[in-house]
């Protein structure tokens, strides 16, 4: 869920947003009301791909993030890149619908009409250009230049370092208890 996540943009990951079922073990995700990269325009913008705080990494036992969850973070972002196309074409279609807010509407304005009648939203398009280039391993850099695309191990290598970097953590909003 972490490298799922990380693609669509999903933020708002603190421990209410993050459920256990204590019947099977898995850990259930709610609020999804954060997707995109909207947690990158908060007044405290969210600093890390995903949650992986010191606590569940103690969590994960003596190999932390270096055992099941890097090889499982891999092995999912395989599977995405290999089924990069049909991922990107359930996307796609959020471009065009009028229920989707990708940010504030200007004045009163909604999604600008074509003259063909389609929506026109030109944050949608940059929303799922960033996801596509997050899929081909292309990262942002602080200052928005984009990089060259990284291999698999990398790009996750990099994620979890971001993720786990002591600077990013305590740079977030109390509220999302980074500190847990």
């Amino acid at each position: 869920m972490s490298m799922v996540g990380y693609i669509l943009g999903l933020g708002d990951r603190h421990g209410e947003n993050i459920l256990f079922d204590s019947t099977n073990g898995d850990c259930v995700h709610v609020d999804f009301n954060c997707l995109f990269n909207k947690g990158e325009t908060f007044d405290w913008p969210e600093r890390v791909p995903f949650r992986l705080t010191h606590n569940m990494v103690c969590a994960m036992g003596p190999m932390g993030y270096e055992g099941v969850f890097r090889r499982a973070c891999e092995g999912t972002m395989k599977v995405m890149r290999d089924q990069r196309d049909p991922l990107m074409s359930v996307l796609k279609t959020f471009i065009y619908d009028p229920l989707v807010e990708w940010s504030k509407p200007s004045r009163g304005r909604s999604n600008a009409l074509s003259e063909s009648g389609e929506i026109n939203n030109e944050k949608a398009l940059v929303h799922v250009r960033d996801i596509e280039q997050r899929l081909q391993g292309i990262l942002k850099n602080k200052n928005k230049s984009r990089t060259l695309p990284l291999s698999i191990e990398g790009h996750v290598d990099h994620l979890i370092r971001e993720a786990t970097d002591k600077k990013n953590l305590c740079e977030m909003y109390i509220g999302w208890a980074a500190y847990m």
